[in-house]
């Protein structure tokens, strides 16, 4: 038995922290309509989301509390995303709507599943996970600054539904809830 204690409070927590405790003000500037405040903040924490696990693994500051408050302000994060997204943008995506919802769907889902299986939110930070997320944020900034890309949308819909059914996959597979793992290529159970 591990009976070493993790060290907590560090810089890649307390940006998970920040992101997470921003989320009720998220939900408000996009309720109130201020759409470029929305913008400018929410790309704000999709950089502090890339730079915790950035120093986090960079300079040996990985914590298991660490993965979990990550995927905790991630979930928080994406709810407060498609949230501005259907109040700011929806005369746009309301013509993609069914997909739109499947992605809200899949998102749910995996951390709904999670929960009860494992009691917990998903924390195994796969690489389609992270690369989803890289082509969600590209399709975001993308969406607010220049206007919709329909291939663009599509190339980050298909990645989501492997993301999702590669998720799905570990959760099913998983005994107990493991973090940062790779993916299918990678991992072996």
């Amino acid at each position: 038995m591990d009976t070493t204690k993790e060290n907590i409070y560090n810089l890649p927590n307390l940006l998970s922290l920040y992101r997470l405790l921003s989320v009720p003000f998220l939900f408000y500037v996009a309720y109130a309509g201020y759409e470029n405040l929305f913008f400018y903040w929410f790309v704000i924490n999709m950089f502090t989301d890339a730079l915790d696990g950035f120093i986090a693994r960079h300079f040996n500051m990985q914590t298991k509390f660490g993965a979990k408050l990550d995927s905790l302000a991630d979930f928080a994060m994406y709810l407060a995303g498609m949230y501005g997204l259907m109040h700011l943008k929806w005369d746009v995506l309301q013509h993609y709507q069914y997909s739109f919802y499947l992605l809200i769907f899949y998102y749910l889902f995996i951390d709904i599943f999670a929960l009860l299986k494992f009691n917990e939110i998903s924390s195994l930070h796969l690489i389609s996970s992270k690369l989803n997320g890289v082509i969600q944020g590209l399709f975001f900034v993308l969406l607010f600054t220049w206007g919709f890309h329909p291939v663009l949308y599509w190339v980050m819909f298909a990645l989501a539904s492997f993301s999702f059914f590669e998720n799905m996959y570990f959760l099913i597979k998983l005994k107990k809830m493991r973090s940062n793992l790779k993916g299918l290529f990678w991992t072996r159970l």
